[in-house]
């Protein structure tokens, strides 16, 4: 049975995951799923497009197992629900991964949590202020600056699994969107 297009972009992911983009292939992909080199072709013209499709599927099978993780009605106890699914993917990855080198995960990750993350905090910030819940003047400047909190306390807890700086970034990104609320 040949493969379906979203088993060759899961495929491709999960090889970009474990050793980037670059050193990924599609040879990899056809001797994984034993296919060949033309069925994968025949589904994805160019290395670019089956990495654009991996993105892509794993984003939107992200974003749906982290909506049914949340439980809070409120916009902020959902950003914060958010946020620690967040820092828990994390802890798993570098859990599952402890030799991928501490500086940087790899690009699909990194654009994965940019398509589900940023975007849920800031459709979020934006349910918030329709309830009159915020009163953020610019969710999406406020929703870069809570990713770029986000995003550093996990390079820390990369550095040290042991520290604090997830609870200390979800206070800041507490005081960032709700500060301003009366």
């Amino acid at each position: 049975m040949p493969a379906t297009r979203d088993q060759i972009a899961a495929t491709f992911g999960e090889l970009a995951m474990r050793y980037g983009y670059r050193r990924a292939s599609v040879d990899d992909v056809a001797r994984s799923l034993h296919i060949s080199k033309q069925t994968i072709y025949e589904h994805f013209p160019t290395k670019e497009d089956l990495y654009r499709a991996s993105v892509e599927l794993w984003a939107t099978q992200q974003r749906q197992r982290v909506e049914a993780r949340l439980t809070e009605t409120s916009a902020l106890g959902r950003i914060v629900e958010v946020t620690k699914i967040a820092f828990d993917d994390a802890r798993r990855g570098f859990e599952a991964n402890p030799y991928q080198e501490a500086t940087e995960p790899p690009e699909i990750v990194n654009e994965v949590n940019a398509r589900v993350f940023g975007p849920m905090v800031q459709a979020l910030i934006e349910q918030g202020n329709e309830s009159g819940e915020f009163h953020v003047e610019d969710p999406a400047t406020t929703t870069a600056f809570a990713m770029a909190i986000g995003t550093e306390a996990i390079r820390l807890l990369r550095a040290e699994p042991a520290c604090n700086a997830p609870e200390a970034a979800l206070d800041a990104i507490r005081r960032l969107i709700a500060g301003g609320s009366k």
